[in-house]
């Protein structure tokens, strides 16, 4: 792992994940780059209000970013480079042209607002950021704290394996993090398995052979819920999901209707593409 972008709009979640962040970088010897977009607001002297210029914007936001590289330094125990990157653009787009420039390992979000990510779906750039951006992402909810990478979890389901699933792409990840991967199948009474399942379970544990994964079939009714309830109980570090595939990611994040308080996951999301 060589480079690490942390988004940040200086939120508490931002904050939280760029520390999440730094202590990735410190632990695998990556350089962090904390990125910043901000808008030009419209003249608003006619409002009453003063105008701010673009130079003041620009020296405030690497004011802050400079801060904060201060502060995540200061909490690690090794040095690491950290760079900053403040700039006029709308969140995605300059997301999605920095990392075409800077080709980096992993991209890491905090999630904003005040509550899951389902709330957070319409108006939120973090969805559009995991759909759009085609480097991993790794999701950081706001109460993840980092701890060393030693089990991974991948949600899979089981179907179109060859097709859907990048398979270099996880082998380069867990064997980055020298993790164990545990790959975890949920269905309730055998509603999703078919006469291709047993074949598309083969396909995948030969592609993974060399990873020596454990693999789980969990009975459930929420594929959700059995995800966060198995996450916590095995102490995963990070779960993969596959965005294009399916539209777990904004669930995992989100509320259990039934288990509210004790599966409101903790767990960072690295979300990968096909």
């Amino acid at each position: 792992m060589k480079k690490i972008i942390s988004t940040i709009d200086f939120s508490p979640a931002a904050e939280n994940a760029a520390l999440y962040a730094a202590n990735l970088s410190e632990h695998y010897g990556a350089d962090l780059l904390l990125y910043h977009t901000y808008l030009l607001p419209v003249s608003a002297t006619e409002y009453g209000y003063p105008f701010v210029t673009k130079p003041e914007l620009q020296e405030a936001a690497e004011f802050e970013l400079n801060e904060l590289a201060k502060k995540l330094q200061g909490a690690l125990k090794k040095s690491i480079k950290i760079s900053i990157k403040a700039e006029v653009n709308t969140f995605v787009e300059g997301l999605d042209e920095l990392c075409n420039e800077e080709k980096p390992d992993l991209v890491v979000i905090g999630l904003t607002g005040k509550d899951a990510l389902t709330r957070l779906v319409v108006g939120s750039h973090t969805i559009k950021t995991i759909h759009h951006i085609k480097y991993p992402v790794l999701v950081i909810p706001r109460s993840a704290t980092f701890s060393h990478i030693m089990k991974i979890g991948f949600a899979c389901d089981y179907k179109h394996v060859t097709e859907t699933t990048p398979v270099a792409l996880i082998k380069n990840i867990v064997q980055t993090f020298n993790a164990q991967l545990h790959v975890l199948n949920v269905d309730w009474k055998n509603r999703e398995f078919t006469a291709d399942t047993p074949d598309e379970h083969f396909y995948l544990r030969t592609f993974l052979d060399d990873l020596k994964a454990v693999y789980y079939n969990l009975e459930h009714e929420s594929v959700t819920d059995a995800i966060n309830e198995f996450a916590h109980k095995h102490d995963l570090d990070f779960i993969i999901t596959i965005p294009k595939k399916h539209n777990l990611i904004e669930k995992l994040f989100g509320r259990s209707t039934t288990k509210e308080q004790i599966y409101h996951t903790d767990d960072p999301v690295l979300c990968i593409h096909e």
